[in-house]
């Protein structure tokens, strides 16, 4: 049975780090979307910090796995303290998204009647009424075989996880190089997606790290190394091809998942994060969920005054945008905790 490390104040500065990416991602995906609209400079710069953030939504799901899993896990008490504190917030934003979408970024209320209205609600909150939603939707889902994976994870022993995670790293080739066709027919769809970074980071939360320094050194070569490949990758095959290709931002593409272990296992090897926080960074740590469901409708926003990633120039306008939209959706959650209603809906 592996052990868990027991100083986690690591996981606290990931998750701040990958909820200031998450952010960094949509304030710069729109303008690499306009690959033949912008010059290649202005596109190149936003397609950096595109493939610098990318790594987010994995970890985002690794730190899930890492602290999910416990001997202590009772059914009843993880669906009340976990689903109910998720749901909330998110049904209560899926709203304000929702009505943002039919009386600000449409015209739908001038012609709707008001059951229209109502059930374009409805329709939205049900299927997703803005884009970054889709993670919500996915976290759901692991949460509910996550019960089941604990008793085992918690008991397997270091080459059952090995395992796993091998079959699962095998449909990540598959899906890679697209070479289903060559595979034999059997159906491995048990062991994919995003199931494979929950255990994953359970288990990169509990591996022996010996020589610290040069496990240090090797985290950060392969977090750059993931990183370049993203950036390099991408802007060689756009320029190939003459057209848009993302393919390398996929989550579960090859460089992405090596950008994303190298940057868990660095900050779980690193002094620097297992030292008392500083105040911002406790403060976005601590309302990290309400960041991020927040965040879109404050983007939104922003681009409706004119502050966006084209901003003086995408080097400028892209991390200007991403420290105004981290302020003020962290100030709209903080006031939203100052009352007890706002407190269960704000994340």
């Amino acid at each position: 049975m592996l052990e868990t490390k027991p100083n986690l104040l690591w996981i606290s500065y990931l998750r701040v780090f990958s909820t200031v990416a998450v952010i960094f991602l949509h304030a710069s995906s729109p303008l690499v979307s306009s690959y033949k609209t912008l010059t290649f400079s202005a596109w190149n710069t936003a397609n950096f910090f595109d493939a610098v953030s990318r790594f987010c939504v994995p970890v985002f799901v690794m730190i899930s796995g890492a602290l999910l899993f416990n001997k202590n896990l009772e059914i009843g008490q993880f669906f009340k303290k976990r689903v109910i504190r998720i749901l909330l917030p998110f049904i209560f934003w899926s709203i304000c998204y929702a009505l943002y979408v039919i009386f600000i970024k449409t015209d739908f209320y001038k012609t709707a009647s008001f059951l229209e209205i109502i059930k374009k609600i409805v329709r939205s909150v049900y299927f997703g009424s803005a884009y970054h939603l889709w993670y919500i939707y996915m976290l759901l889902g692991l949460l509910l075989i996550v019960p089941i994976l604990n008793f085992w994870v918690i008991r397997a022993k270091k080459k059952e996880i090995h395992y796993f995670l091998i079959i699962w790293f095998v449909t990540l080739l598959v899906k890679n190089f697209k070479i289903g066709a060559f595979m034999p027919n059997i159906e491995l769809s048990f062991f994919s997606e995003y199931t494979g970074y929950l255990v994953l980071g359970y288990y990169l939360s509990t591996i022996e790290i010996k020589n610290i320094r040069k496990f240090q050194l090797t985290s950060l070569v392969l977090f750059i190394f993931g990183i370049l490949m993203t950036f390099i990758g991408t802007c060689f095959l756009t320029i190939f091809q003459k057209k848009l290709n993302t393919s390398l931002y996929d989550f579960f593409s090859l460089n992405v998942l090596i950008s994303s272990i190298g940057l868990f296992l660095f900050f779980r090897s690193s002094d620097l994060f297992n030292r008392k926080q500083n105040w911002i960074c406790s403060q976005i740590n601590q309302y990290s969920y309400g960041i991020y469901l927040t965040h879109v409708l404050v983007l939104w926003t922003l681009e409706n005054i004119g502050i966006n990633g084209l901003l003086f120039s995408p080097f400028v306008g892209i991390p200007l945008t991403v420290f105004l939209c981290l302020l003020i959706a962290l100030c709209i959650v903080k006031i939203l905790n100052l009352t007890k209603f706002g407190s269960y809906v704000s994340g």
